[in-house]
């Protein structure tokens, strides 16, 4: 380390660029994967067993390994969610997995290496986003998300206070400010659960990036910015494959928010990120509208839930594969 300041002192001196390696901080991987995660079950959230609102039985580690929903695959995790179950529309919902990281993050590039993705269905929801559990203040990283038949990844970032970002990219959103929609939220007047963010590039969700083999999201936090990736399989950096990732060396990012005069300070509202993997079903992501407006779902029921309980089959498809998920500081 000390060499290391030398340097870049040197280079400093010399009117030179210097850039600090980023060193594997954590990596979730193979039969080590669930072991920084803990289940998060229906009993977690009393009276409705679903903070968004899902037709969902979140199931502990033991219940779902037991059930096959989460397994090691020729060195792949998967994920997955119950396709076998004809059920009641009066019961907690269809059984699937939520799992939050046992240790957050303030600082960092998250790189995560998706083979498969849950893919388009009706009233799939899945989500691999962070979030501050501290609220202080809230901050949220939407990285996947997605429902129905959702052609690209929609990304979003949302805070509780004012902040802004100049997006470039398909369908900009600017303002992060979720207001009345968060929980404790002074901005009680304002309402923006859309968030702020952008649209990922073709091939970045469901059956398309699932066509493709996938590939990888890489998401970098520093105290003035927020940058994301999408890196299809085909086109995945050699840093990255090697294990020496190098954001500078990479294509501009499909998300860049830097610190802007707009009082959105990066530092303050993304910190303490914990990491959150989970496939919903209906939900507030899917309401009536939205639903209805499916006419290739619509056709097969009146309601979501009507079509997840009575549809197993439907979501042999609804589940992640992951190679890896690593951590660099």
């Amino acid at each position: 380390m000390a060499i290391l300041s030398k340097l870049c002192t040197a280079a400093l001196l010399a009117v030179l660029p210097c850039t600090t390696a980023l060193s594997l901080s954590r990596e979730y991987s193979g039969d080590n994967f669930t072991s920084g995660f803990e289940f998060r079950t229906a009993a977690d959230y009393p009276g409705s067993g679903d903070p968004t609102g899902g037709f969902v039985n979140y199931l502990s580690e033991s219940d779902a390994t037991a059930k096959g929903l989460v397994k090691v695959v020729n060195g792949q995790v998967y994920l997955g969610a119950d396709s076998t179950t004809t059920l009641s529309t009066s019961v907690q919902g269809r059984d699937s997995i939520r799992m939050e990281a046992t240790e957050s993050f303030t600082n960092g590039l998250l790189i995560a290496d998706i083979a498969h993705m849950p893919g388009n269905g009706c009233g799939v929801w899945p989500a691999f986003w962070t979030f501050n559990f501290d609220e202080d203040p809230y901050g949220e990283i939407d990285i996947i998300e997605g429902a129905m038949h959702q052609l690209n990844n929609i990304v979003s970032l949302h805070t509780c206070g004012t902040c802004q970002f100049t997006f470039s990219g398909t369908d900009p959103r600017s303002n992060c400010n979720l207001g009345g929609e968060a929980q404790g939220c002074a901005d009680a007047g304002v309402t923006n659960a859309d968030g702020c963010g952008n649209t990922a590039p073709s091939g970045s969700y469901g059956d398309r990036f699932n066509s493709i083999g996938g590939g990888v999201y890489a998401t970098y936090v520093q105290a003035s910015s927020l940058k994301i990736w999408f890196f299809p399989r085909s086109s995945i950096p050699a840093d990255i494959a090697s294990g020496n990732p190098n954001p500078s060396n990479w294509p501009a990012p499909f998300l860049d928010a830097e610190q802007s005069g707009k009082g959105c300070n990066v530092g303050n509202f993304f910190k303490k990120q914990t990491l959150i993997i989970n496939t919903d079903f209906c939900g507030a992501m899917i309401d009536q509208g939205t639903w209805d407006a499916d006419s290739t779902c619509s056709s097969k029921a009146s309601t979501c839930v009507d079509f997840v309980a009575k549809n197993p089959s439907a979501f042999t498809e609804a589940y992640w594969l992951f190679n890896s998920i690593q951590l660099y500081q």
